[in-house]
């Protein structure tokens, strides 16, 4: 882990103190929010999603072909 200096004004040290919060977790912190995800990150979360997206997917399915048998087939343009 690297090491950097910051500077924080007055009041900002006063309420590290007086809510014993840490500097470096709340830095770190903001940072990650900010960074964008990486590649593996994004297709990990895709992985870990895709059984929940088929299940939604075949959920809807399941209405869409319900809700055909009861109303019939929807209008066409033309």
């Amino acid at each position: 882990m690297e090491r950097k200096n910051i500077t924080i004004r007055e009041e900002q040290a006063e309420w590290l103190a007086a809510t014993d919060r840490n500097l470096s977790q709340l830095v770190q912190a903001a940072i990650d929010e900010e960074m964008e995800p990486t590649d593996d990150e994004l297709a990990r979360a895709y992985q870990d999603n895709a059984t929940n997206a088929a299940e939604t997917a075949e959920k809807w399915a399941t209405a869409s072909r319900e809700a055909t048998d009861h109303l019939g087939e929807p209008p066409t343009d033309g």
